[in-house]
């Protein structure tokens, strides 16, 4: 592992560690243009079917099965090939995927073509974070994988602001031709810059990898999520129903939402490296940032100023959007470093677990209530929850794992 590693600080030397990150946070702000830029397309899609939020929740849930399916075997790969190879092969599958869409009839058939599109679209983040978690093995990872991951608000912001003028003015087929376009530039160009690297030495995921030391990464991260894919998928609809914003107003603030969950992602993965690699410590304090926002939310009167909700939501997102990249670093160092991408993949795959049971279990909580009150308060819980279990978390490991060195 040695000359793997002196090689991959070689290539760096000569691309430099600040546009390798650049290109790290474009190949993820791509992937995550689409991803989530589904769910924003959400809105238009029920209108389209006469969707209820059920429904809409089930348009999240397609594309977050399909990531979550793939995503552990995405992880392995990307271990066994190296993160190049496997970024380079996946950009055209979902690049042509996304390109298919344009044809695609019926609500079914569309949900089966989402699930189809998020399986190839799990080839970026394990790709990408397998490629970082590499490059940065001889420093505090954090930082370095907290701007990575700044790629996913920041393409969620881009869809929030962009995907409903575009829907209205040029229609879903433009949209899907646009997918299709970004995921080649930002993924081609830079699997083009990953080195192409090897591991030194390979071992079996039986041989070198235990369940155990993921069980903690993997369940608060599971419950971390609820209010990550809440926020994206029904902020539009509460703030104009309930809020009486316009479809602009209300894009921009789930745009301010996800700008705070990617300065998060920065913040607090630099906290965490200070606190000597405590990631669930940091996690936390995200958790319990969240809820705060929620019952600021629940207690805001019916008129409040447009520059009131854009700040709420900056914080909000900041605490339910920041902690994802502080999860995957997590995992990763709880495992030897040869088998980074299986534990990503594995916490990633509960992830999108997550993000495909919560959107319609809380939909439906809303068509019942016919209110969105009951759904913020079950939300609110279960992210006190997923803090008081990062706390316990904390506890128990101190501060890094021992396993984290190993290289």
């Amino acid at each position: 592992m040695e000359k793997s590693l002196e090689d991959t600080q070689r290539f760096l030397g000569k691309v430099g560690p600040k546009w390798y990150l650049l290109w790290a946070t474009l190949s993820q702000t791509g992937m995550t243009f689409v991803q989530q830029g589904v769910i924003v397309l959400g809105f238009f899609l029920a209108a389209k079917y006469a969707l209820n939020f059920q429904q809409i929740g089930l348009i999240t849930s397609a594309m977050s099965l399909g990531v979550m399916t793939s995503m552990v075997f995405m992880g392995i790969l990307a271990d066994k090939w190296g993160p190049k190879r496997l970024l380079f092969r996946a950009t055209w599958i979902m690049a042509l995927l996304a390109f298919g869409l344009r044809w695609v009839q019926g609500f079914v058939l569309v949900l089966v073509c989402f699930f189809l599109l998020g399986m190839s679209l799990s080839a970026v983040p394990m790709s990408g974070s397998k490629a970082i978690f590499t490059a940065f093995q001889d420093r505090d990872r954090g930082m370095p994988m907290g701007i990575r991951q700044t790629g996913v608000p920041f393409g969620a912001a881009l869809a929030a602001v962009i995907l409903p003028v575009m829907v209205i003015h040029f229609g879903l087929p433009a949209v899907y031709l646009l997918f299709m376009a970004e995921l080649v530039l930002f993924n081609g160009i830079f699997s083009a810059l990953i080195p192409d690297i090897k591991p030194a030495v390979r071992e079996t995921v039986k041989e070198s990898t235990s369940f155990r030391p993921l069980k903690w990464p993997a369940v608060v991260s599971f419950l971390m999520v609820a209010g990550q894919y809440f926020l994206v998928t029904f902020t539009l609809e509460y703030l104009h129903d309930d809020r009486h914003l316009t479809l602009g107003q209300s894009g921009w603030v789930l745009a301010m939402a996800q700008i705070g969950g990617g300065l998060g992602r920065i913040l607090f993965g630099r906290m965490s490296d200070r606190l000597q690699g405590n990631r669930p410590r940091v996690i936390s304090f995200t958790g319990l940032l969240a809820s705060a926002m929620i019952a600021v939310i629940l207690l805001l009167p019916s008129h409040v100023p447009y520059g009131v909700i854009m700040g709420v939501w900056f914080l909000t997102g900041m605490g339910t959007i920041g902690w994802n990249a502080l999860s995957l670093t997590w995992a990763a160092e709880s495992v030897p470093s040869q088998q980074a991408g299986f534990a990503m993949g594995l916490v990633g795959t509960i992830i999108f677990l997550g993000s495909a049971v919560f959107p319609p279990l809380l939909g439906s909580l809303i068509d019942w209530t016919k209110h969105f009150t009951a759904a913020w308060a079950t939300l609110m819980a279960i992210l006190l929850l997923a803090s008081a279990l990062a706390r316990h978390a904390g506890r128990q490991n101190g501060t890094r794992s021992p396993v984290s060195n190993i290289s």
